[in-house]
Parts: structure tokens; C-alpha cells; sequence
């Protein structure tokens, strides 16, 4: 077992297997490279990342079929082909798509549904894909939006 350090959760156990690794690092994050996904029990359906390189850096996300069922990717070649999918890979068995979350200075929650993480589950590769198209917001509200629907 491997040992990485978090400002939040102390010293946490994990075997390296169970990593997501970014290629490319992520957009501002260049050199981040490594994030260990954990969840807390009470919490689901957040997934933390949190870097195993910078203990102070931890992102919350959510799986975006929890805010929008019928999520459709629109990803890159490019980002698809980093990870090892096909360029008409979509959500489904062996992929996970992620949206960042961030909270603001009054207490709201929105999630990025444009550039979700994607990641490929055999291999653990992951790439934060901008989609192609603007059908997704940015700045998704979270519990807010018609079409999607929260996970129970």
C-alpha cells in the first residue's frame, strides 16, 4: 500500500492501482497528474479527488448522470484517444464522467457539466474533456435545471 498526504482527510491508504492518471495533467493543474478518488459513506454521491502530489488540493465532483440522466459526451478525438476510447466512446460501462463542483461565497453549488473528467476505468486514464458543443452549462445549479434530476 501506497500513503499520500490530504489537508483533509490526513494520511489516507491506497494501492496505486486505484488511482485516476492524468496524462496532460488538468487545465490550470499542469502538473497535477495523479488524483485518488475517495468517497465518504454519508456523502455519496460525491467523489473527491484529491491530488497525491499537492495534499492542499482536493476537487469535489459529482457522476453528471446524477444531474442529467441522459448526459451525452461530446469530447474530442484528441481527449478520447489520450485515455484509450474510441472517438464514439459514450457514458456507460467502463467510463466515468465527472463534474467539478464549486461552491460560492453564498453558500451555492454549481457544477461543471462542459468540462466534465472523464475517465476510462480499465486503465484509469483521465482527461478533463471540453465538450464540443455548449448544450451543457458551465455554471449548472445544482438542483435547479429541468432536465436533469438528482441521484436518490
Amino acid at each position: 500500500m501506497t500513503q499520500a498526504l490530504s489537508r483533509d482527510f490526513g494520511a489516507v491508504e491506497f494501492a496505486p492501482e486505484e488511482q485516476f492518471v492524468f496524462p496532460k495533467g488538468l487545465p490550470g493543474f499542469p502538473c497535477e497528474t495523479a488524483f485518488l478518488p475517495m468517497e465518504i459513506p454519508d456523502q455519496l454521491p460525491l467523489v473527491y479527488l484529491q491530488s497525491l502530489r499537492t495534499p492542499d488540493l482536493c476537487f469535489v465532483a459529482l457522476p453528471v448522470n446524477c444531474l442529467v440522466a441522459d448526459f451525452q459526451l461530446s469530447a474530442s478525438a484528441e481527449d478520447l484517444t489520450l485515455i484509450d476510447f474510441a472517438q464514439d466512446a459514450a457514458p456507460g460501462p467502463g467510463m466515468l464522467c465527472l463534474a467539478l463542483v464549486c461552491f460560492g461565497d453564498d453558500g451555492t453549488a454549481t457544477a461543471n457539466l462542459r468540462a466534465p473528467i472523464v475517465v476510462n476505468l480499465r486503465n484509469r486514464r483521465a482527461v478533463q474533456a471540453i465538450q464540443n458543443d455548449d448544450r451543457y452549462p458551465i455554471r449548472f445549479r445544482l438542483g435547479t435545471w429541468e432536465r436533469g434530476s438528482m441521484c436518490s
